[in-house]
């Protein structure tokens, strides 16, 4: 027999207008939350999303876009996310357009018919129209790993500072003597490829090193677009002595593909990766690479949509916020100088 609210009463010693104002998201007294929340636990309590909707005139579900729903970094993301909105009785609505603005644009009318409470994006392009039947209805919007300009000031968003945490990279070669230095810097018109790789060529000039065409890869954020942007770099004869890949798919295709051609890291060239996975921890030698801080990301999105969400919402400013993102220093970068 399935578990009902008056089990729950009746193992708390609560009454049933308090456990059914906080099953339904409203404030209790802190140690009555506790109290119903173990309950809930204990007993495997299934709250019926669609009775407390009908009841409340509210949805509890949030809609989530993702670009790709077998990428490690979003899935890492989205699980800090689910526990946090778990926690307040909300559940997630996941739809995967797999890198395809068409099908992006799809995937926000497919949560908008589900009634979902909020949609919560990250970005394929650098286009907003996609959001608009959202943004249209007064649907809250935020924005995750990636902005839109035009919606600047307009929705949530929570990044990164990609171009310092690019600068910071470059810089680190810079500093082991590397003057001709390869980046596979991810698609054009993407956010995050565009400002890793400005980060890149900003400390480059500032240090009086010229930006060279030929050390610049432009590639999909997939393992094959890493095996090609390294092909790339390595086909044009070019001096390179360093290579920095700006994200975590591209990171693992650079490292097969110098594989494959029997170089090795750091002995023939140097190189500094993006995103600590477990795999990437395992490397031999041990990766110099960047670590995003990808609970902090999801823990702090699913806070902030949460207040978003609440009765004073209104009133509430807008907010971007922007992480910082970590070198983690390896055994993959030798010193030159």
């Amino acid at each position: 027999m399935a578990t009902t609210i008056k089990d729950i009463a009746e193992k708390t010693g609560l009454g049933l207008a308090t456990i059914s104002k906080h099953l339904n998201g409203g404030n209790v007294r802190p140690e009555n939350k506790i109290a119903i929340d173990k309950a809930v636990k204990d007993l495997n309590y299934s709250v019926n999303e669609a009775a407390r909707s009908l009841k409340t005139k509210r949805s509890f579900a949030i809609g989530v876009v993702l670009p790709e729903i077998n990428n490690s970094f979003f899935m890492q993301i989205l699980t800090e996310m689910e526990r946090v909105f778990k926690r307040e009785n909300y559940v997630i609505v996941i739809s995967d357009c797999r890198e395809d603005e068409a099908l992006e644009a799809e995937s926000v009318r497919f949560l908008m018919n589900k009634s979902v409470a909020g949609i919560i994006s990250f970005p394929v392009g650098r286009n907003s129209k996609y959001l608009k039947p959202a943004l249209k209805a007064g649907v809250p919007v935020m924005l995750i790993d990636r902005t839109i300009p035009d919606l600047k000031g307009k929705v949530d968003s929570v990044i990164i500072d990609n171009v310092e945490i690019s600068r910071k990279a470059t810089e680190f070669l810079i500093n082991n003597g590397h003057r001709n230095i390869g980046i596979i810097a991810g698609p054009e018109n993407t956010y995050t490829a565009d400002r890793r790789l400005q980060g890149y060529r900003e400390i480059l000039e500032e240090n009086g090193i010229p930006v060279r065409p030929e050390h610049i890869a432009r590639v999909d954020f997939t393992v094959e677009g890493g095996m090609n942007g390294l092909k790339k770099l390595m086909e044009k004869k070019t001096d390179i002595t360093a290579i920095y890949a700006v994200n975590h798919m591209m990171t693992l295709g650079a490292l097969m593909g110098l594989r494959a051609k029997g170089l090795k890291v750091p002995d023939d060239i140097s190189f500094i990766g993006f995103d600590s996975m477990d795999w990437a921890k395992i490397n031999i030698p041990s990766l110099t690479i960047v670590e995003q801080p990808m609970k902090s990301i999801g823990r702090q999105a699913a806070e902030l949509f949460i207040k978003r969400l609440g009765k004073k919402s209104d009133t509430m400013p807008k907010q971007s916020i922007v992480l910082s993102a970590t070198l983690n220093i390896g055994e993959s970068v030798r010193s030159t100088s």
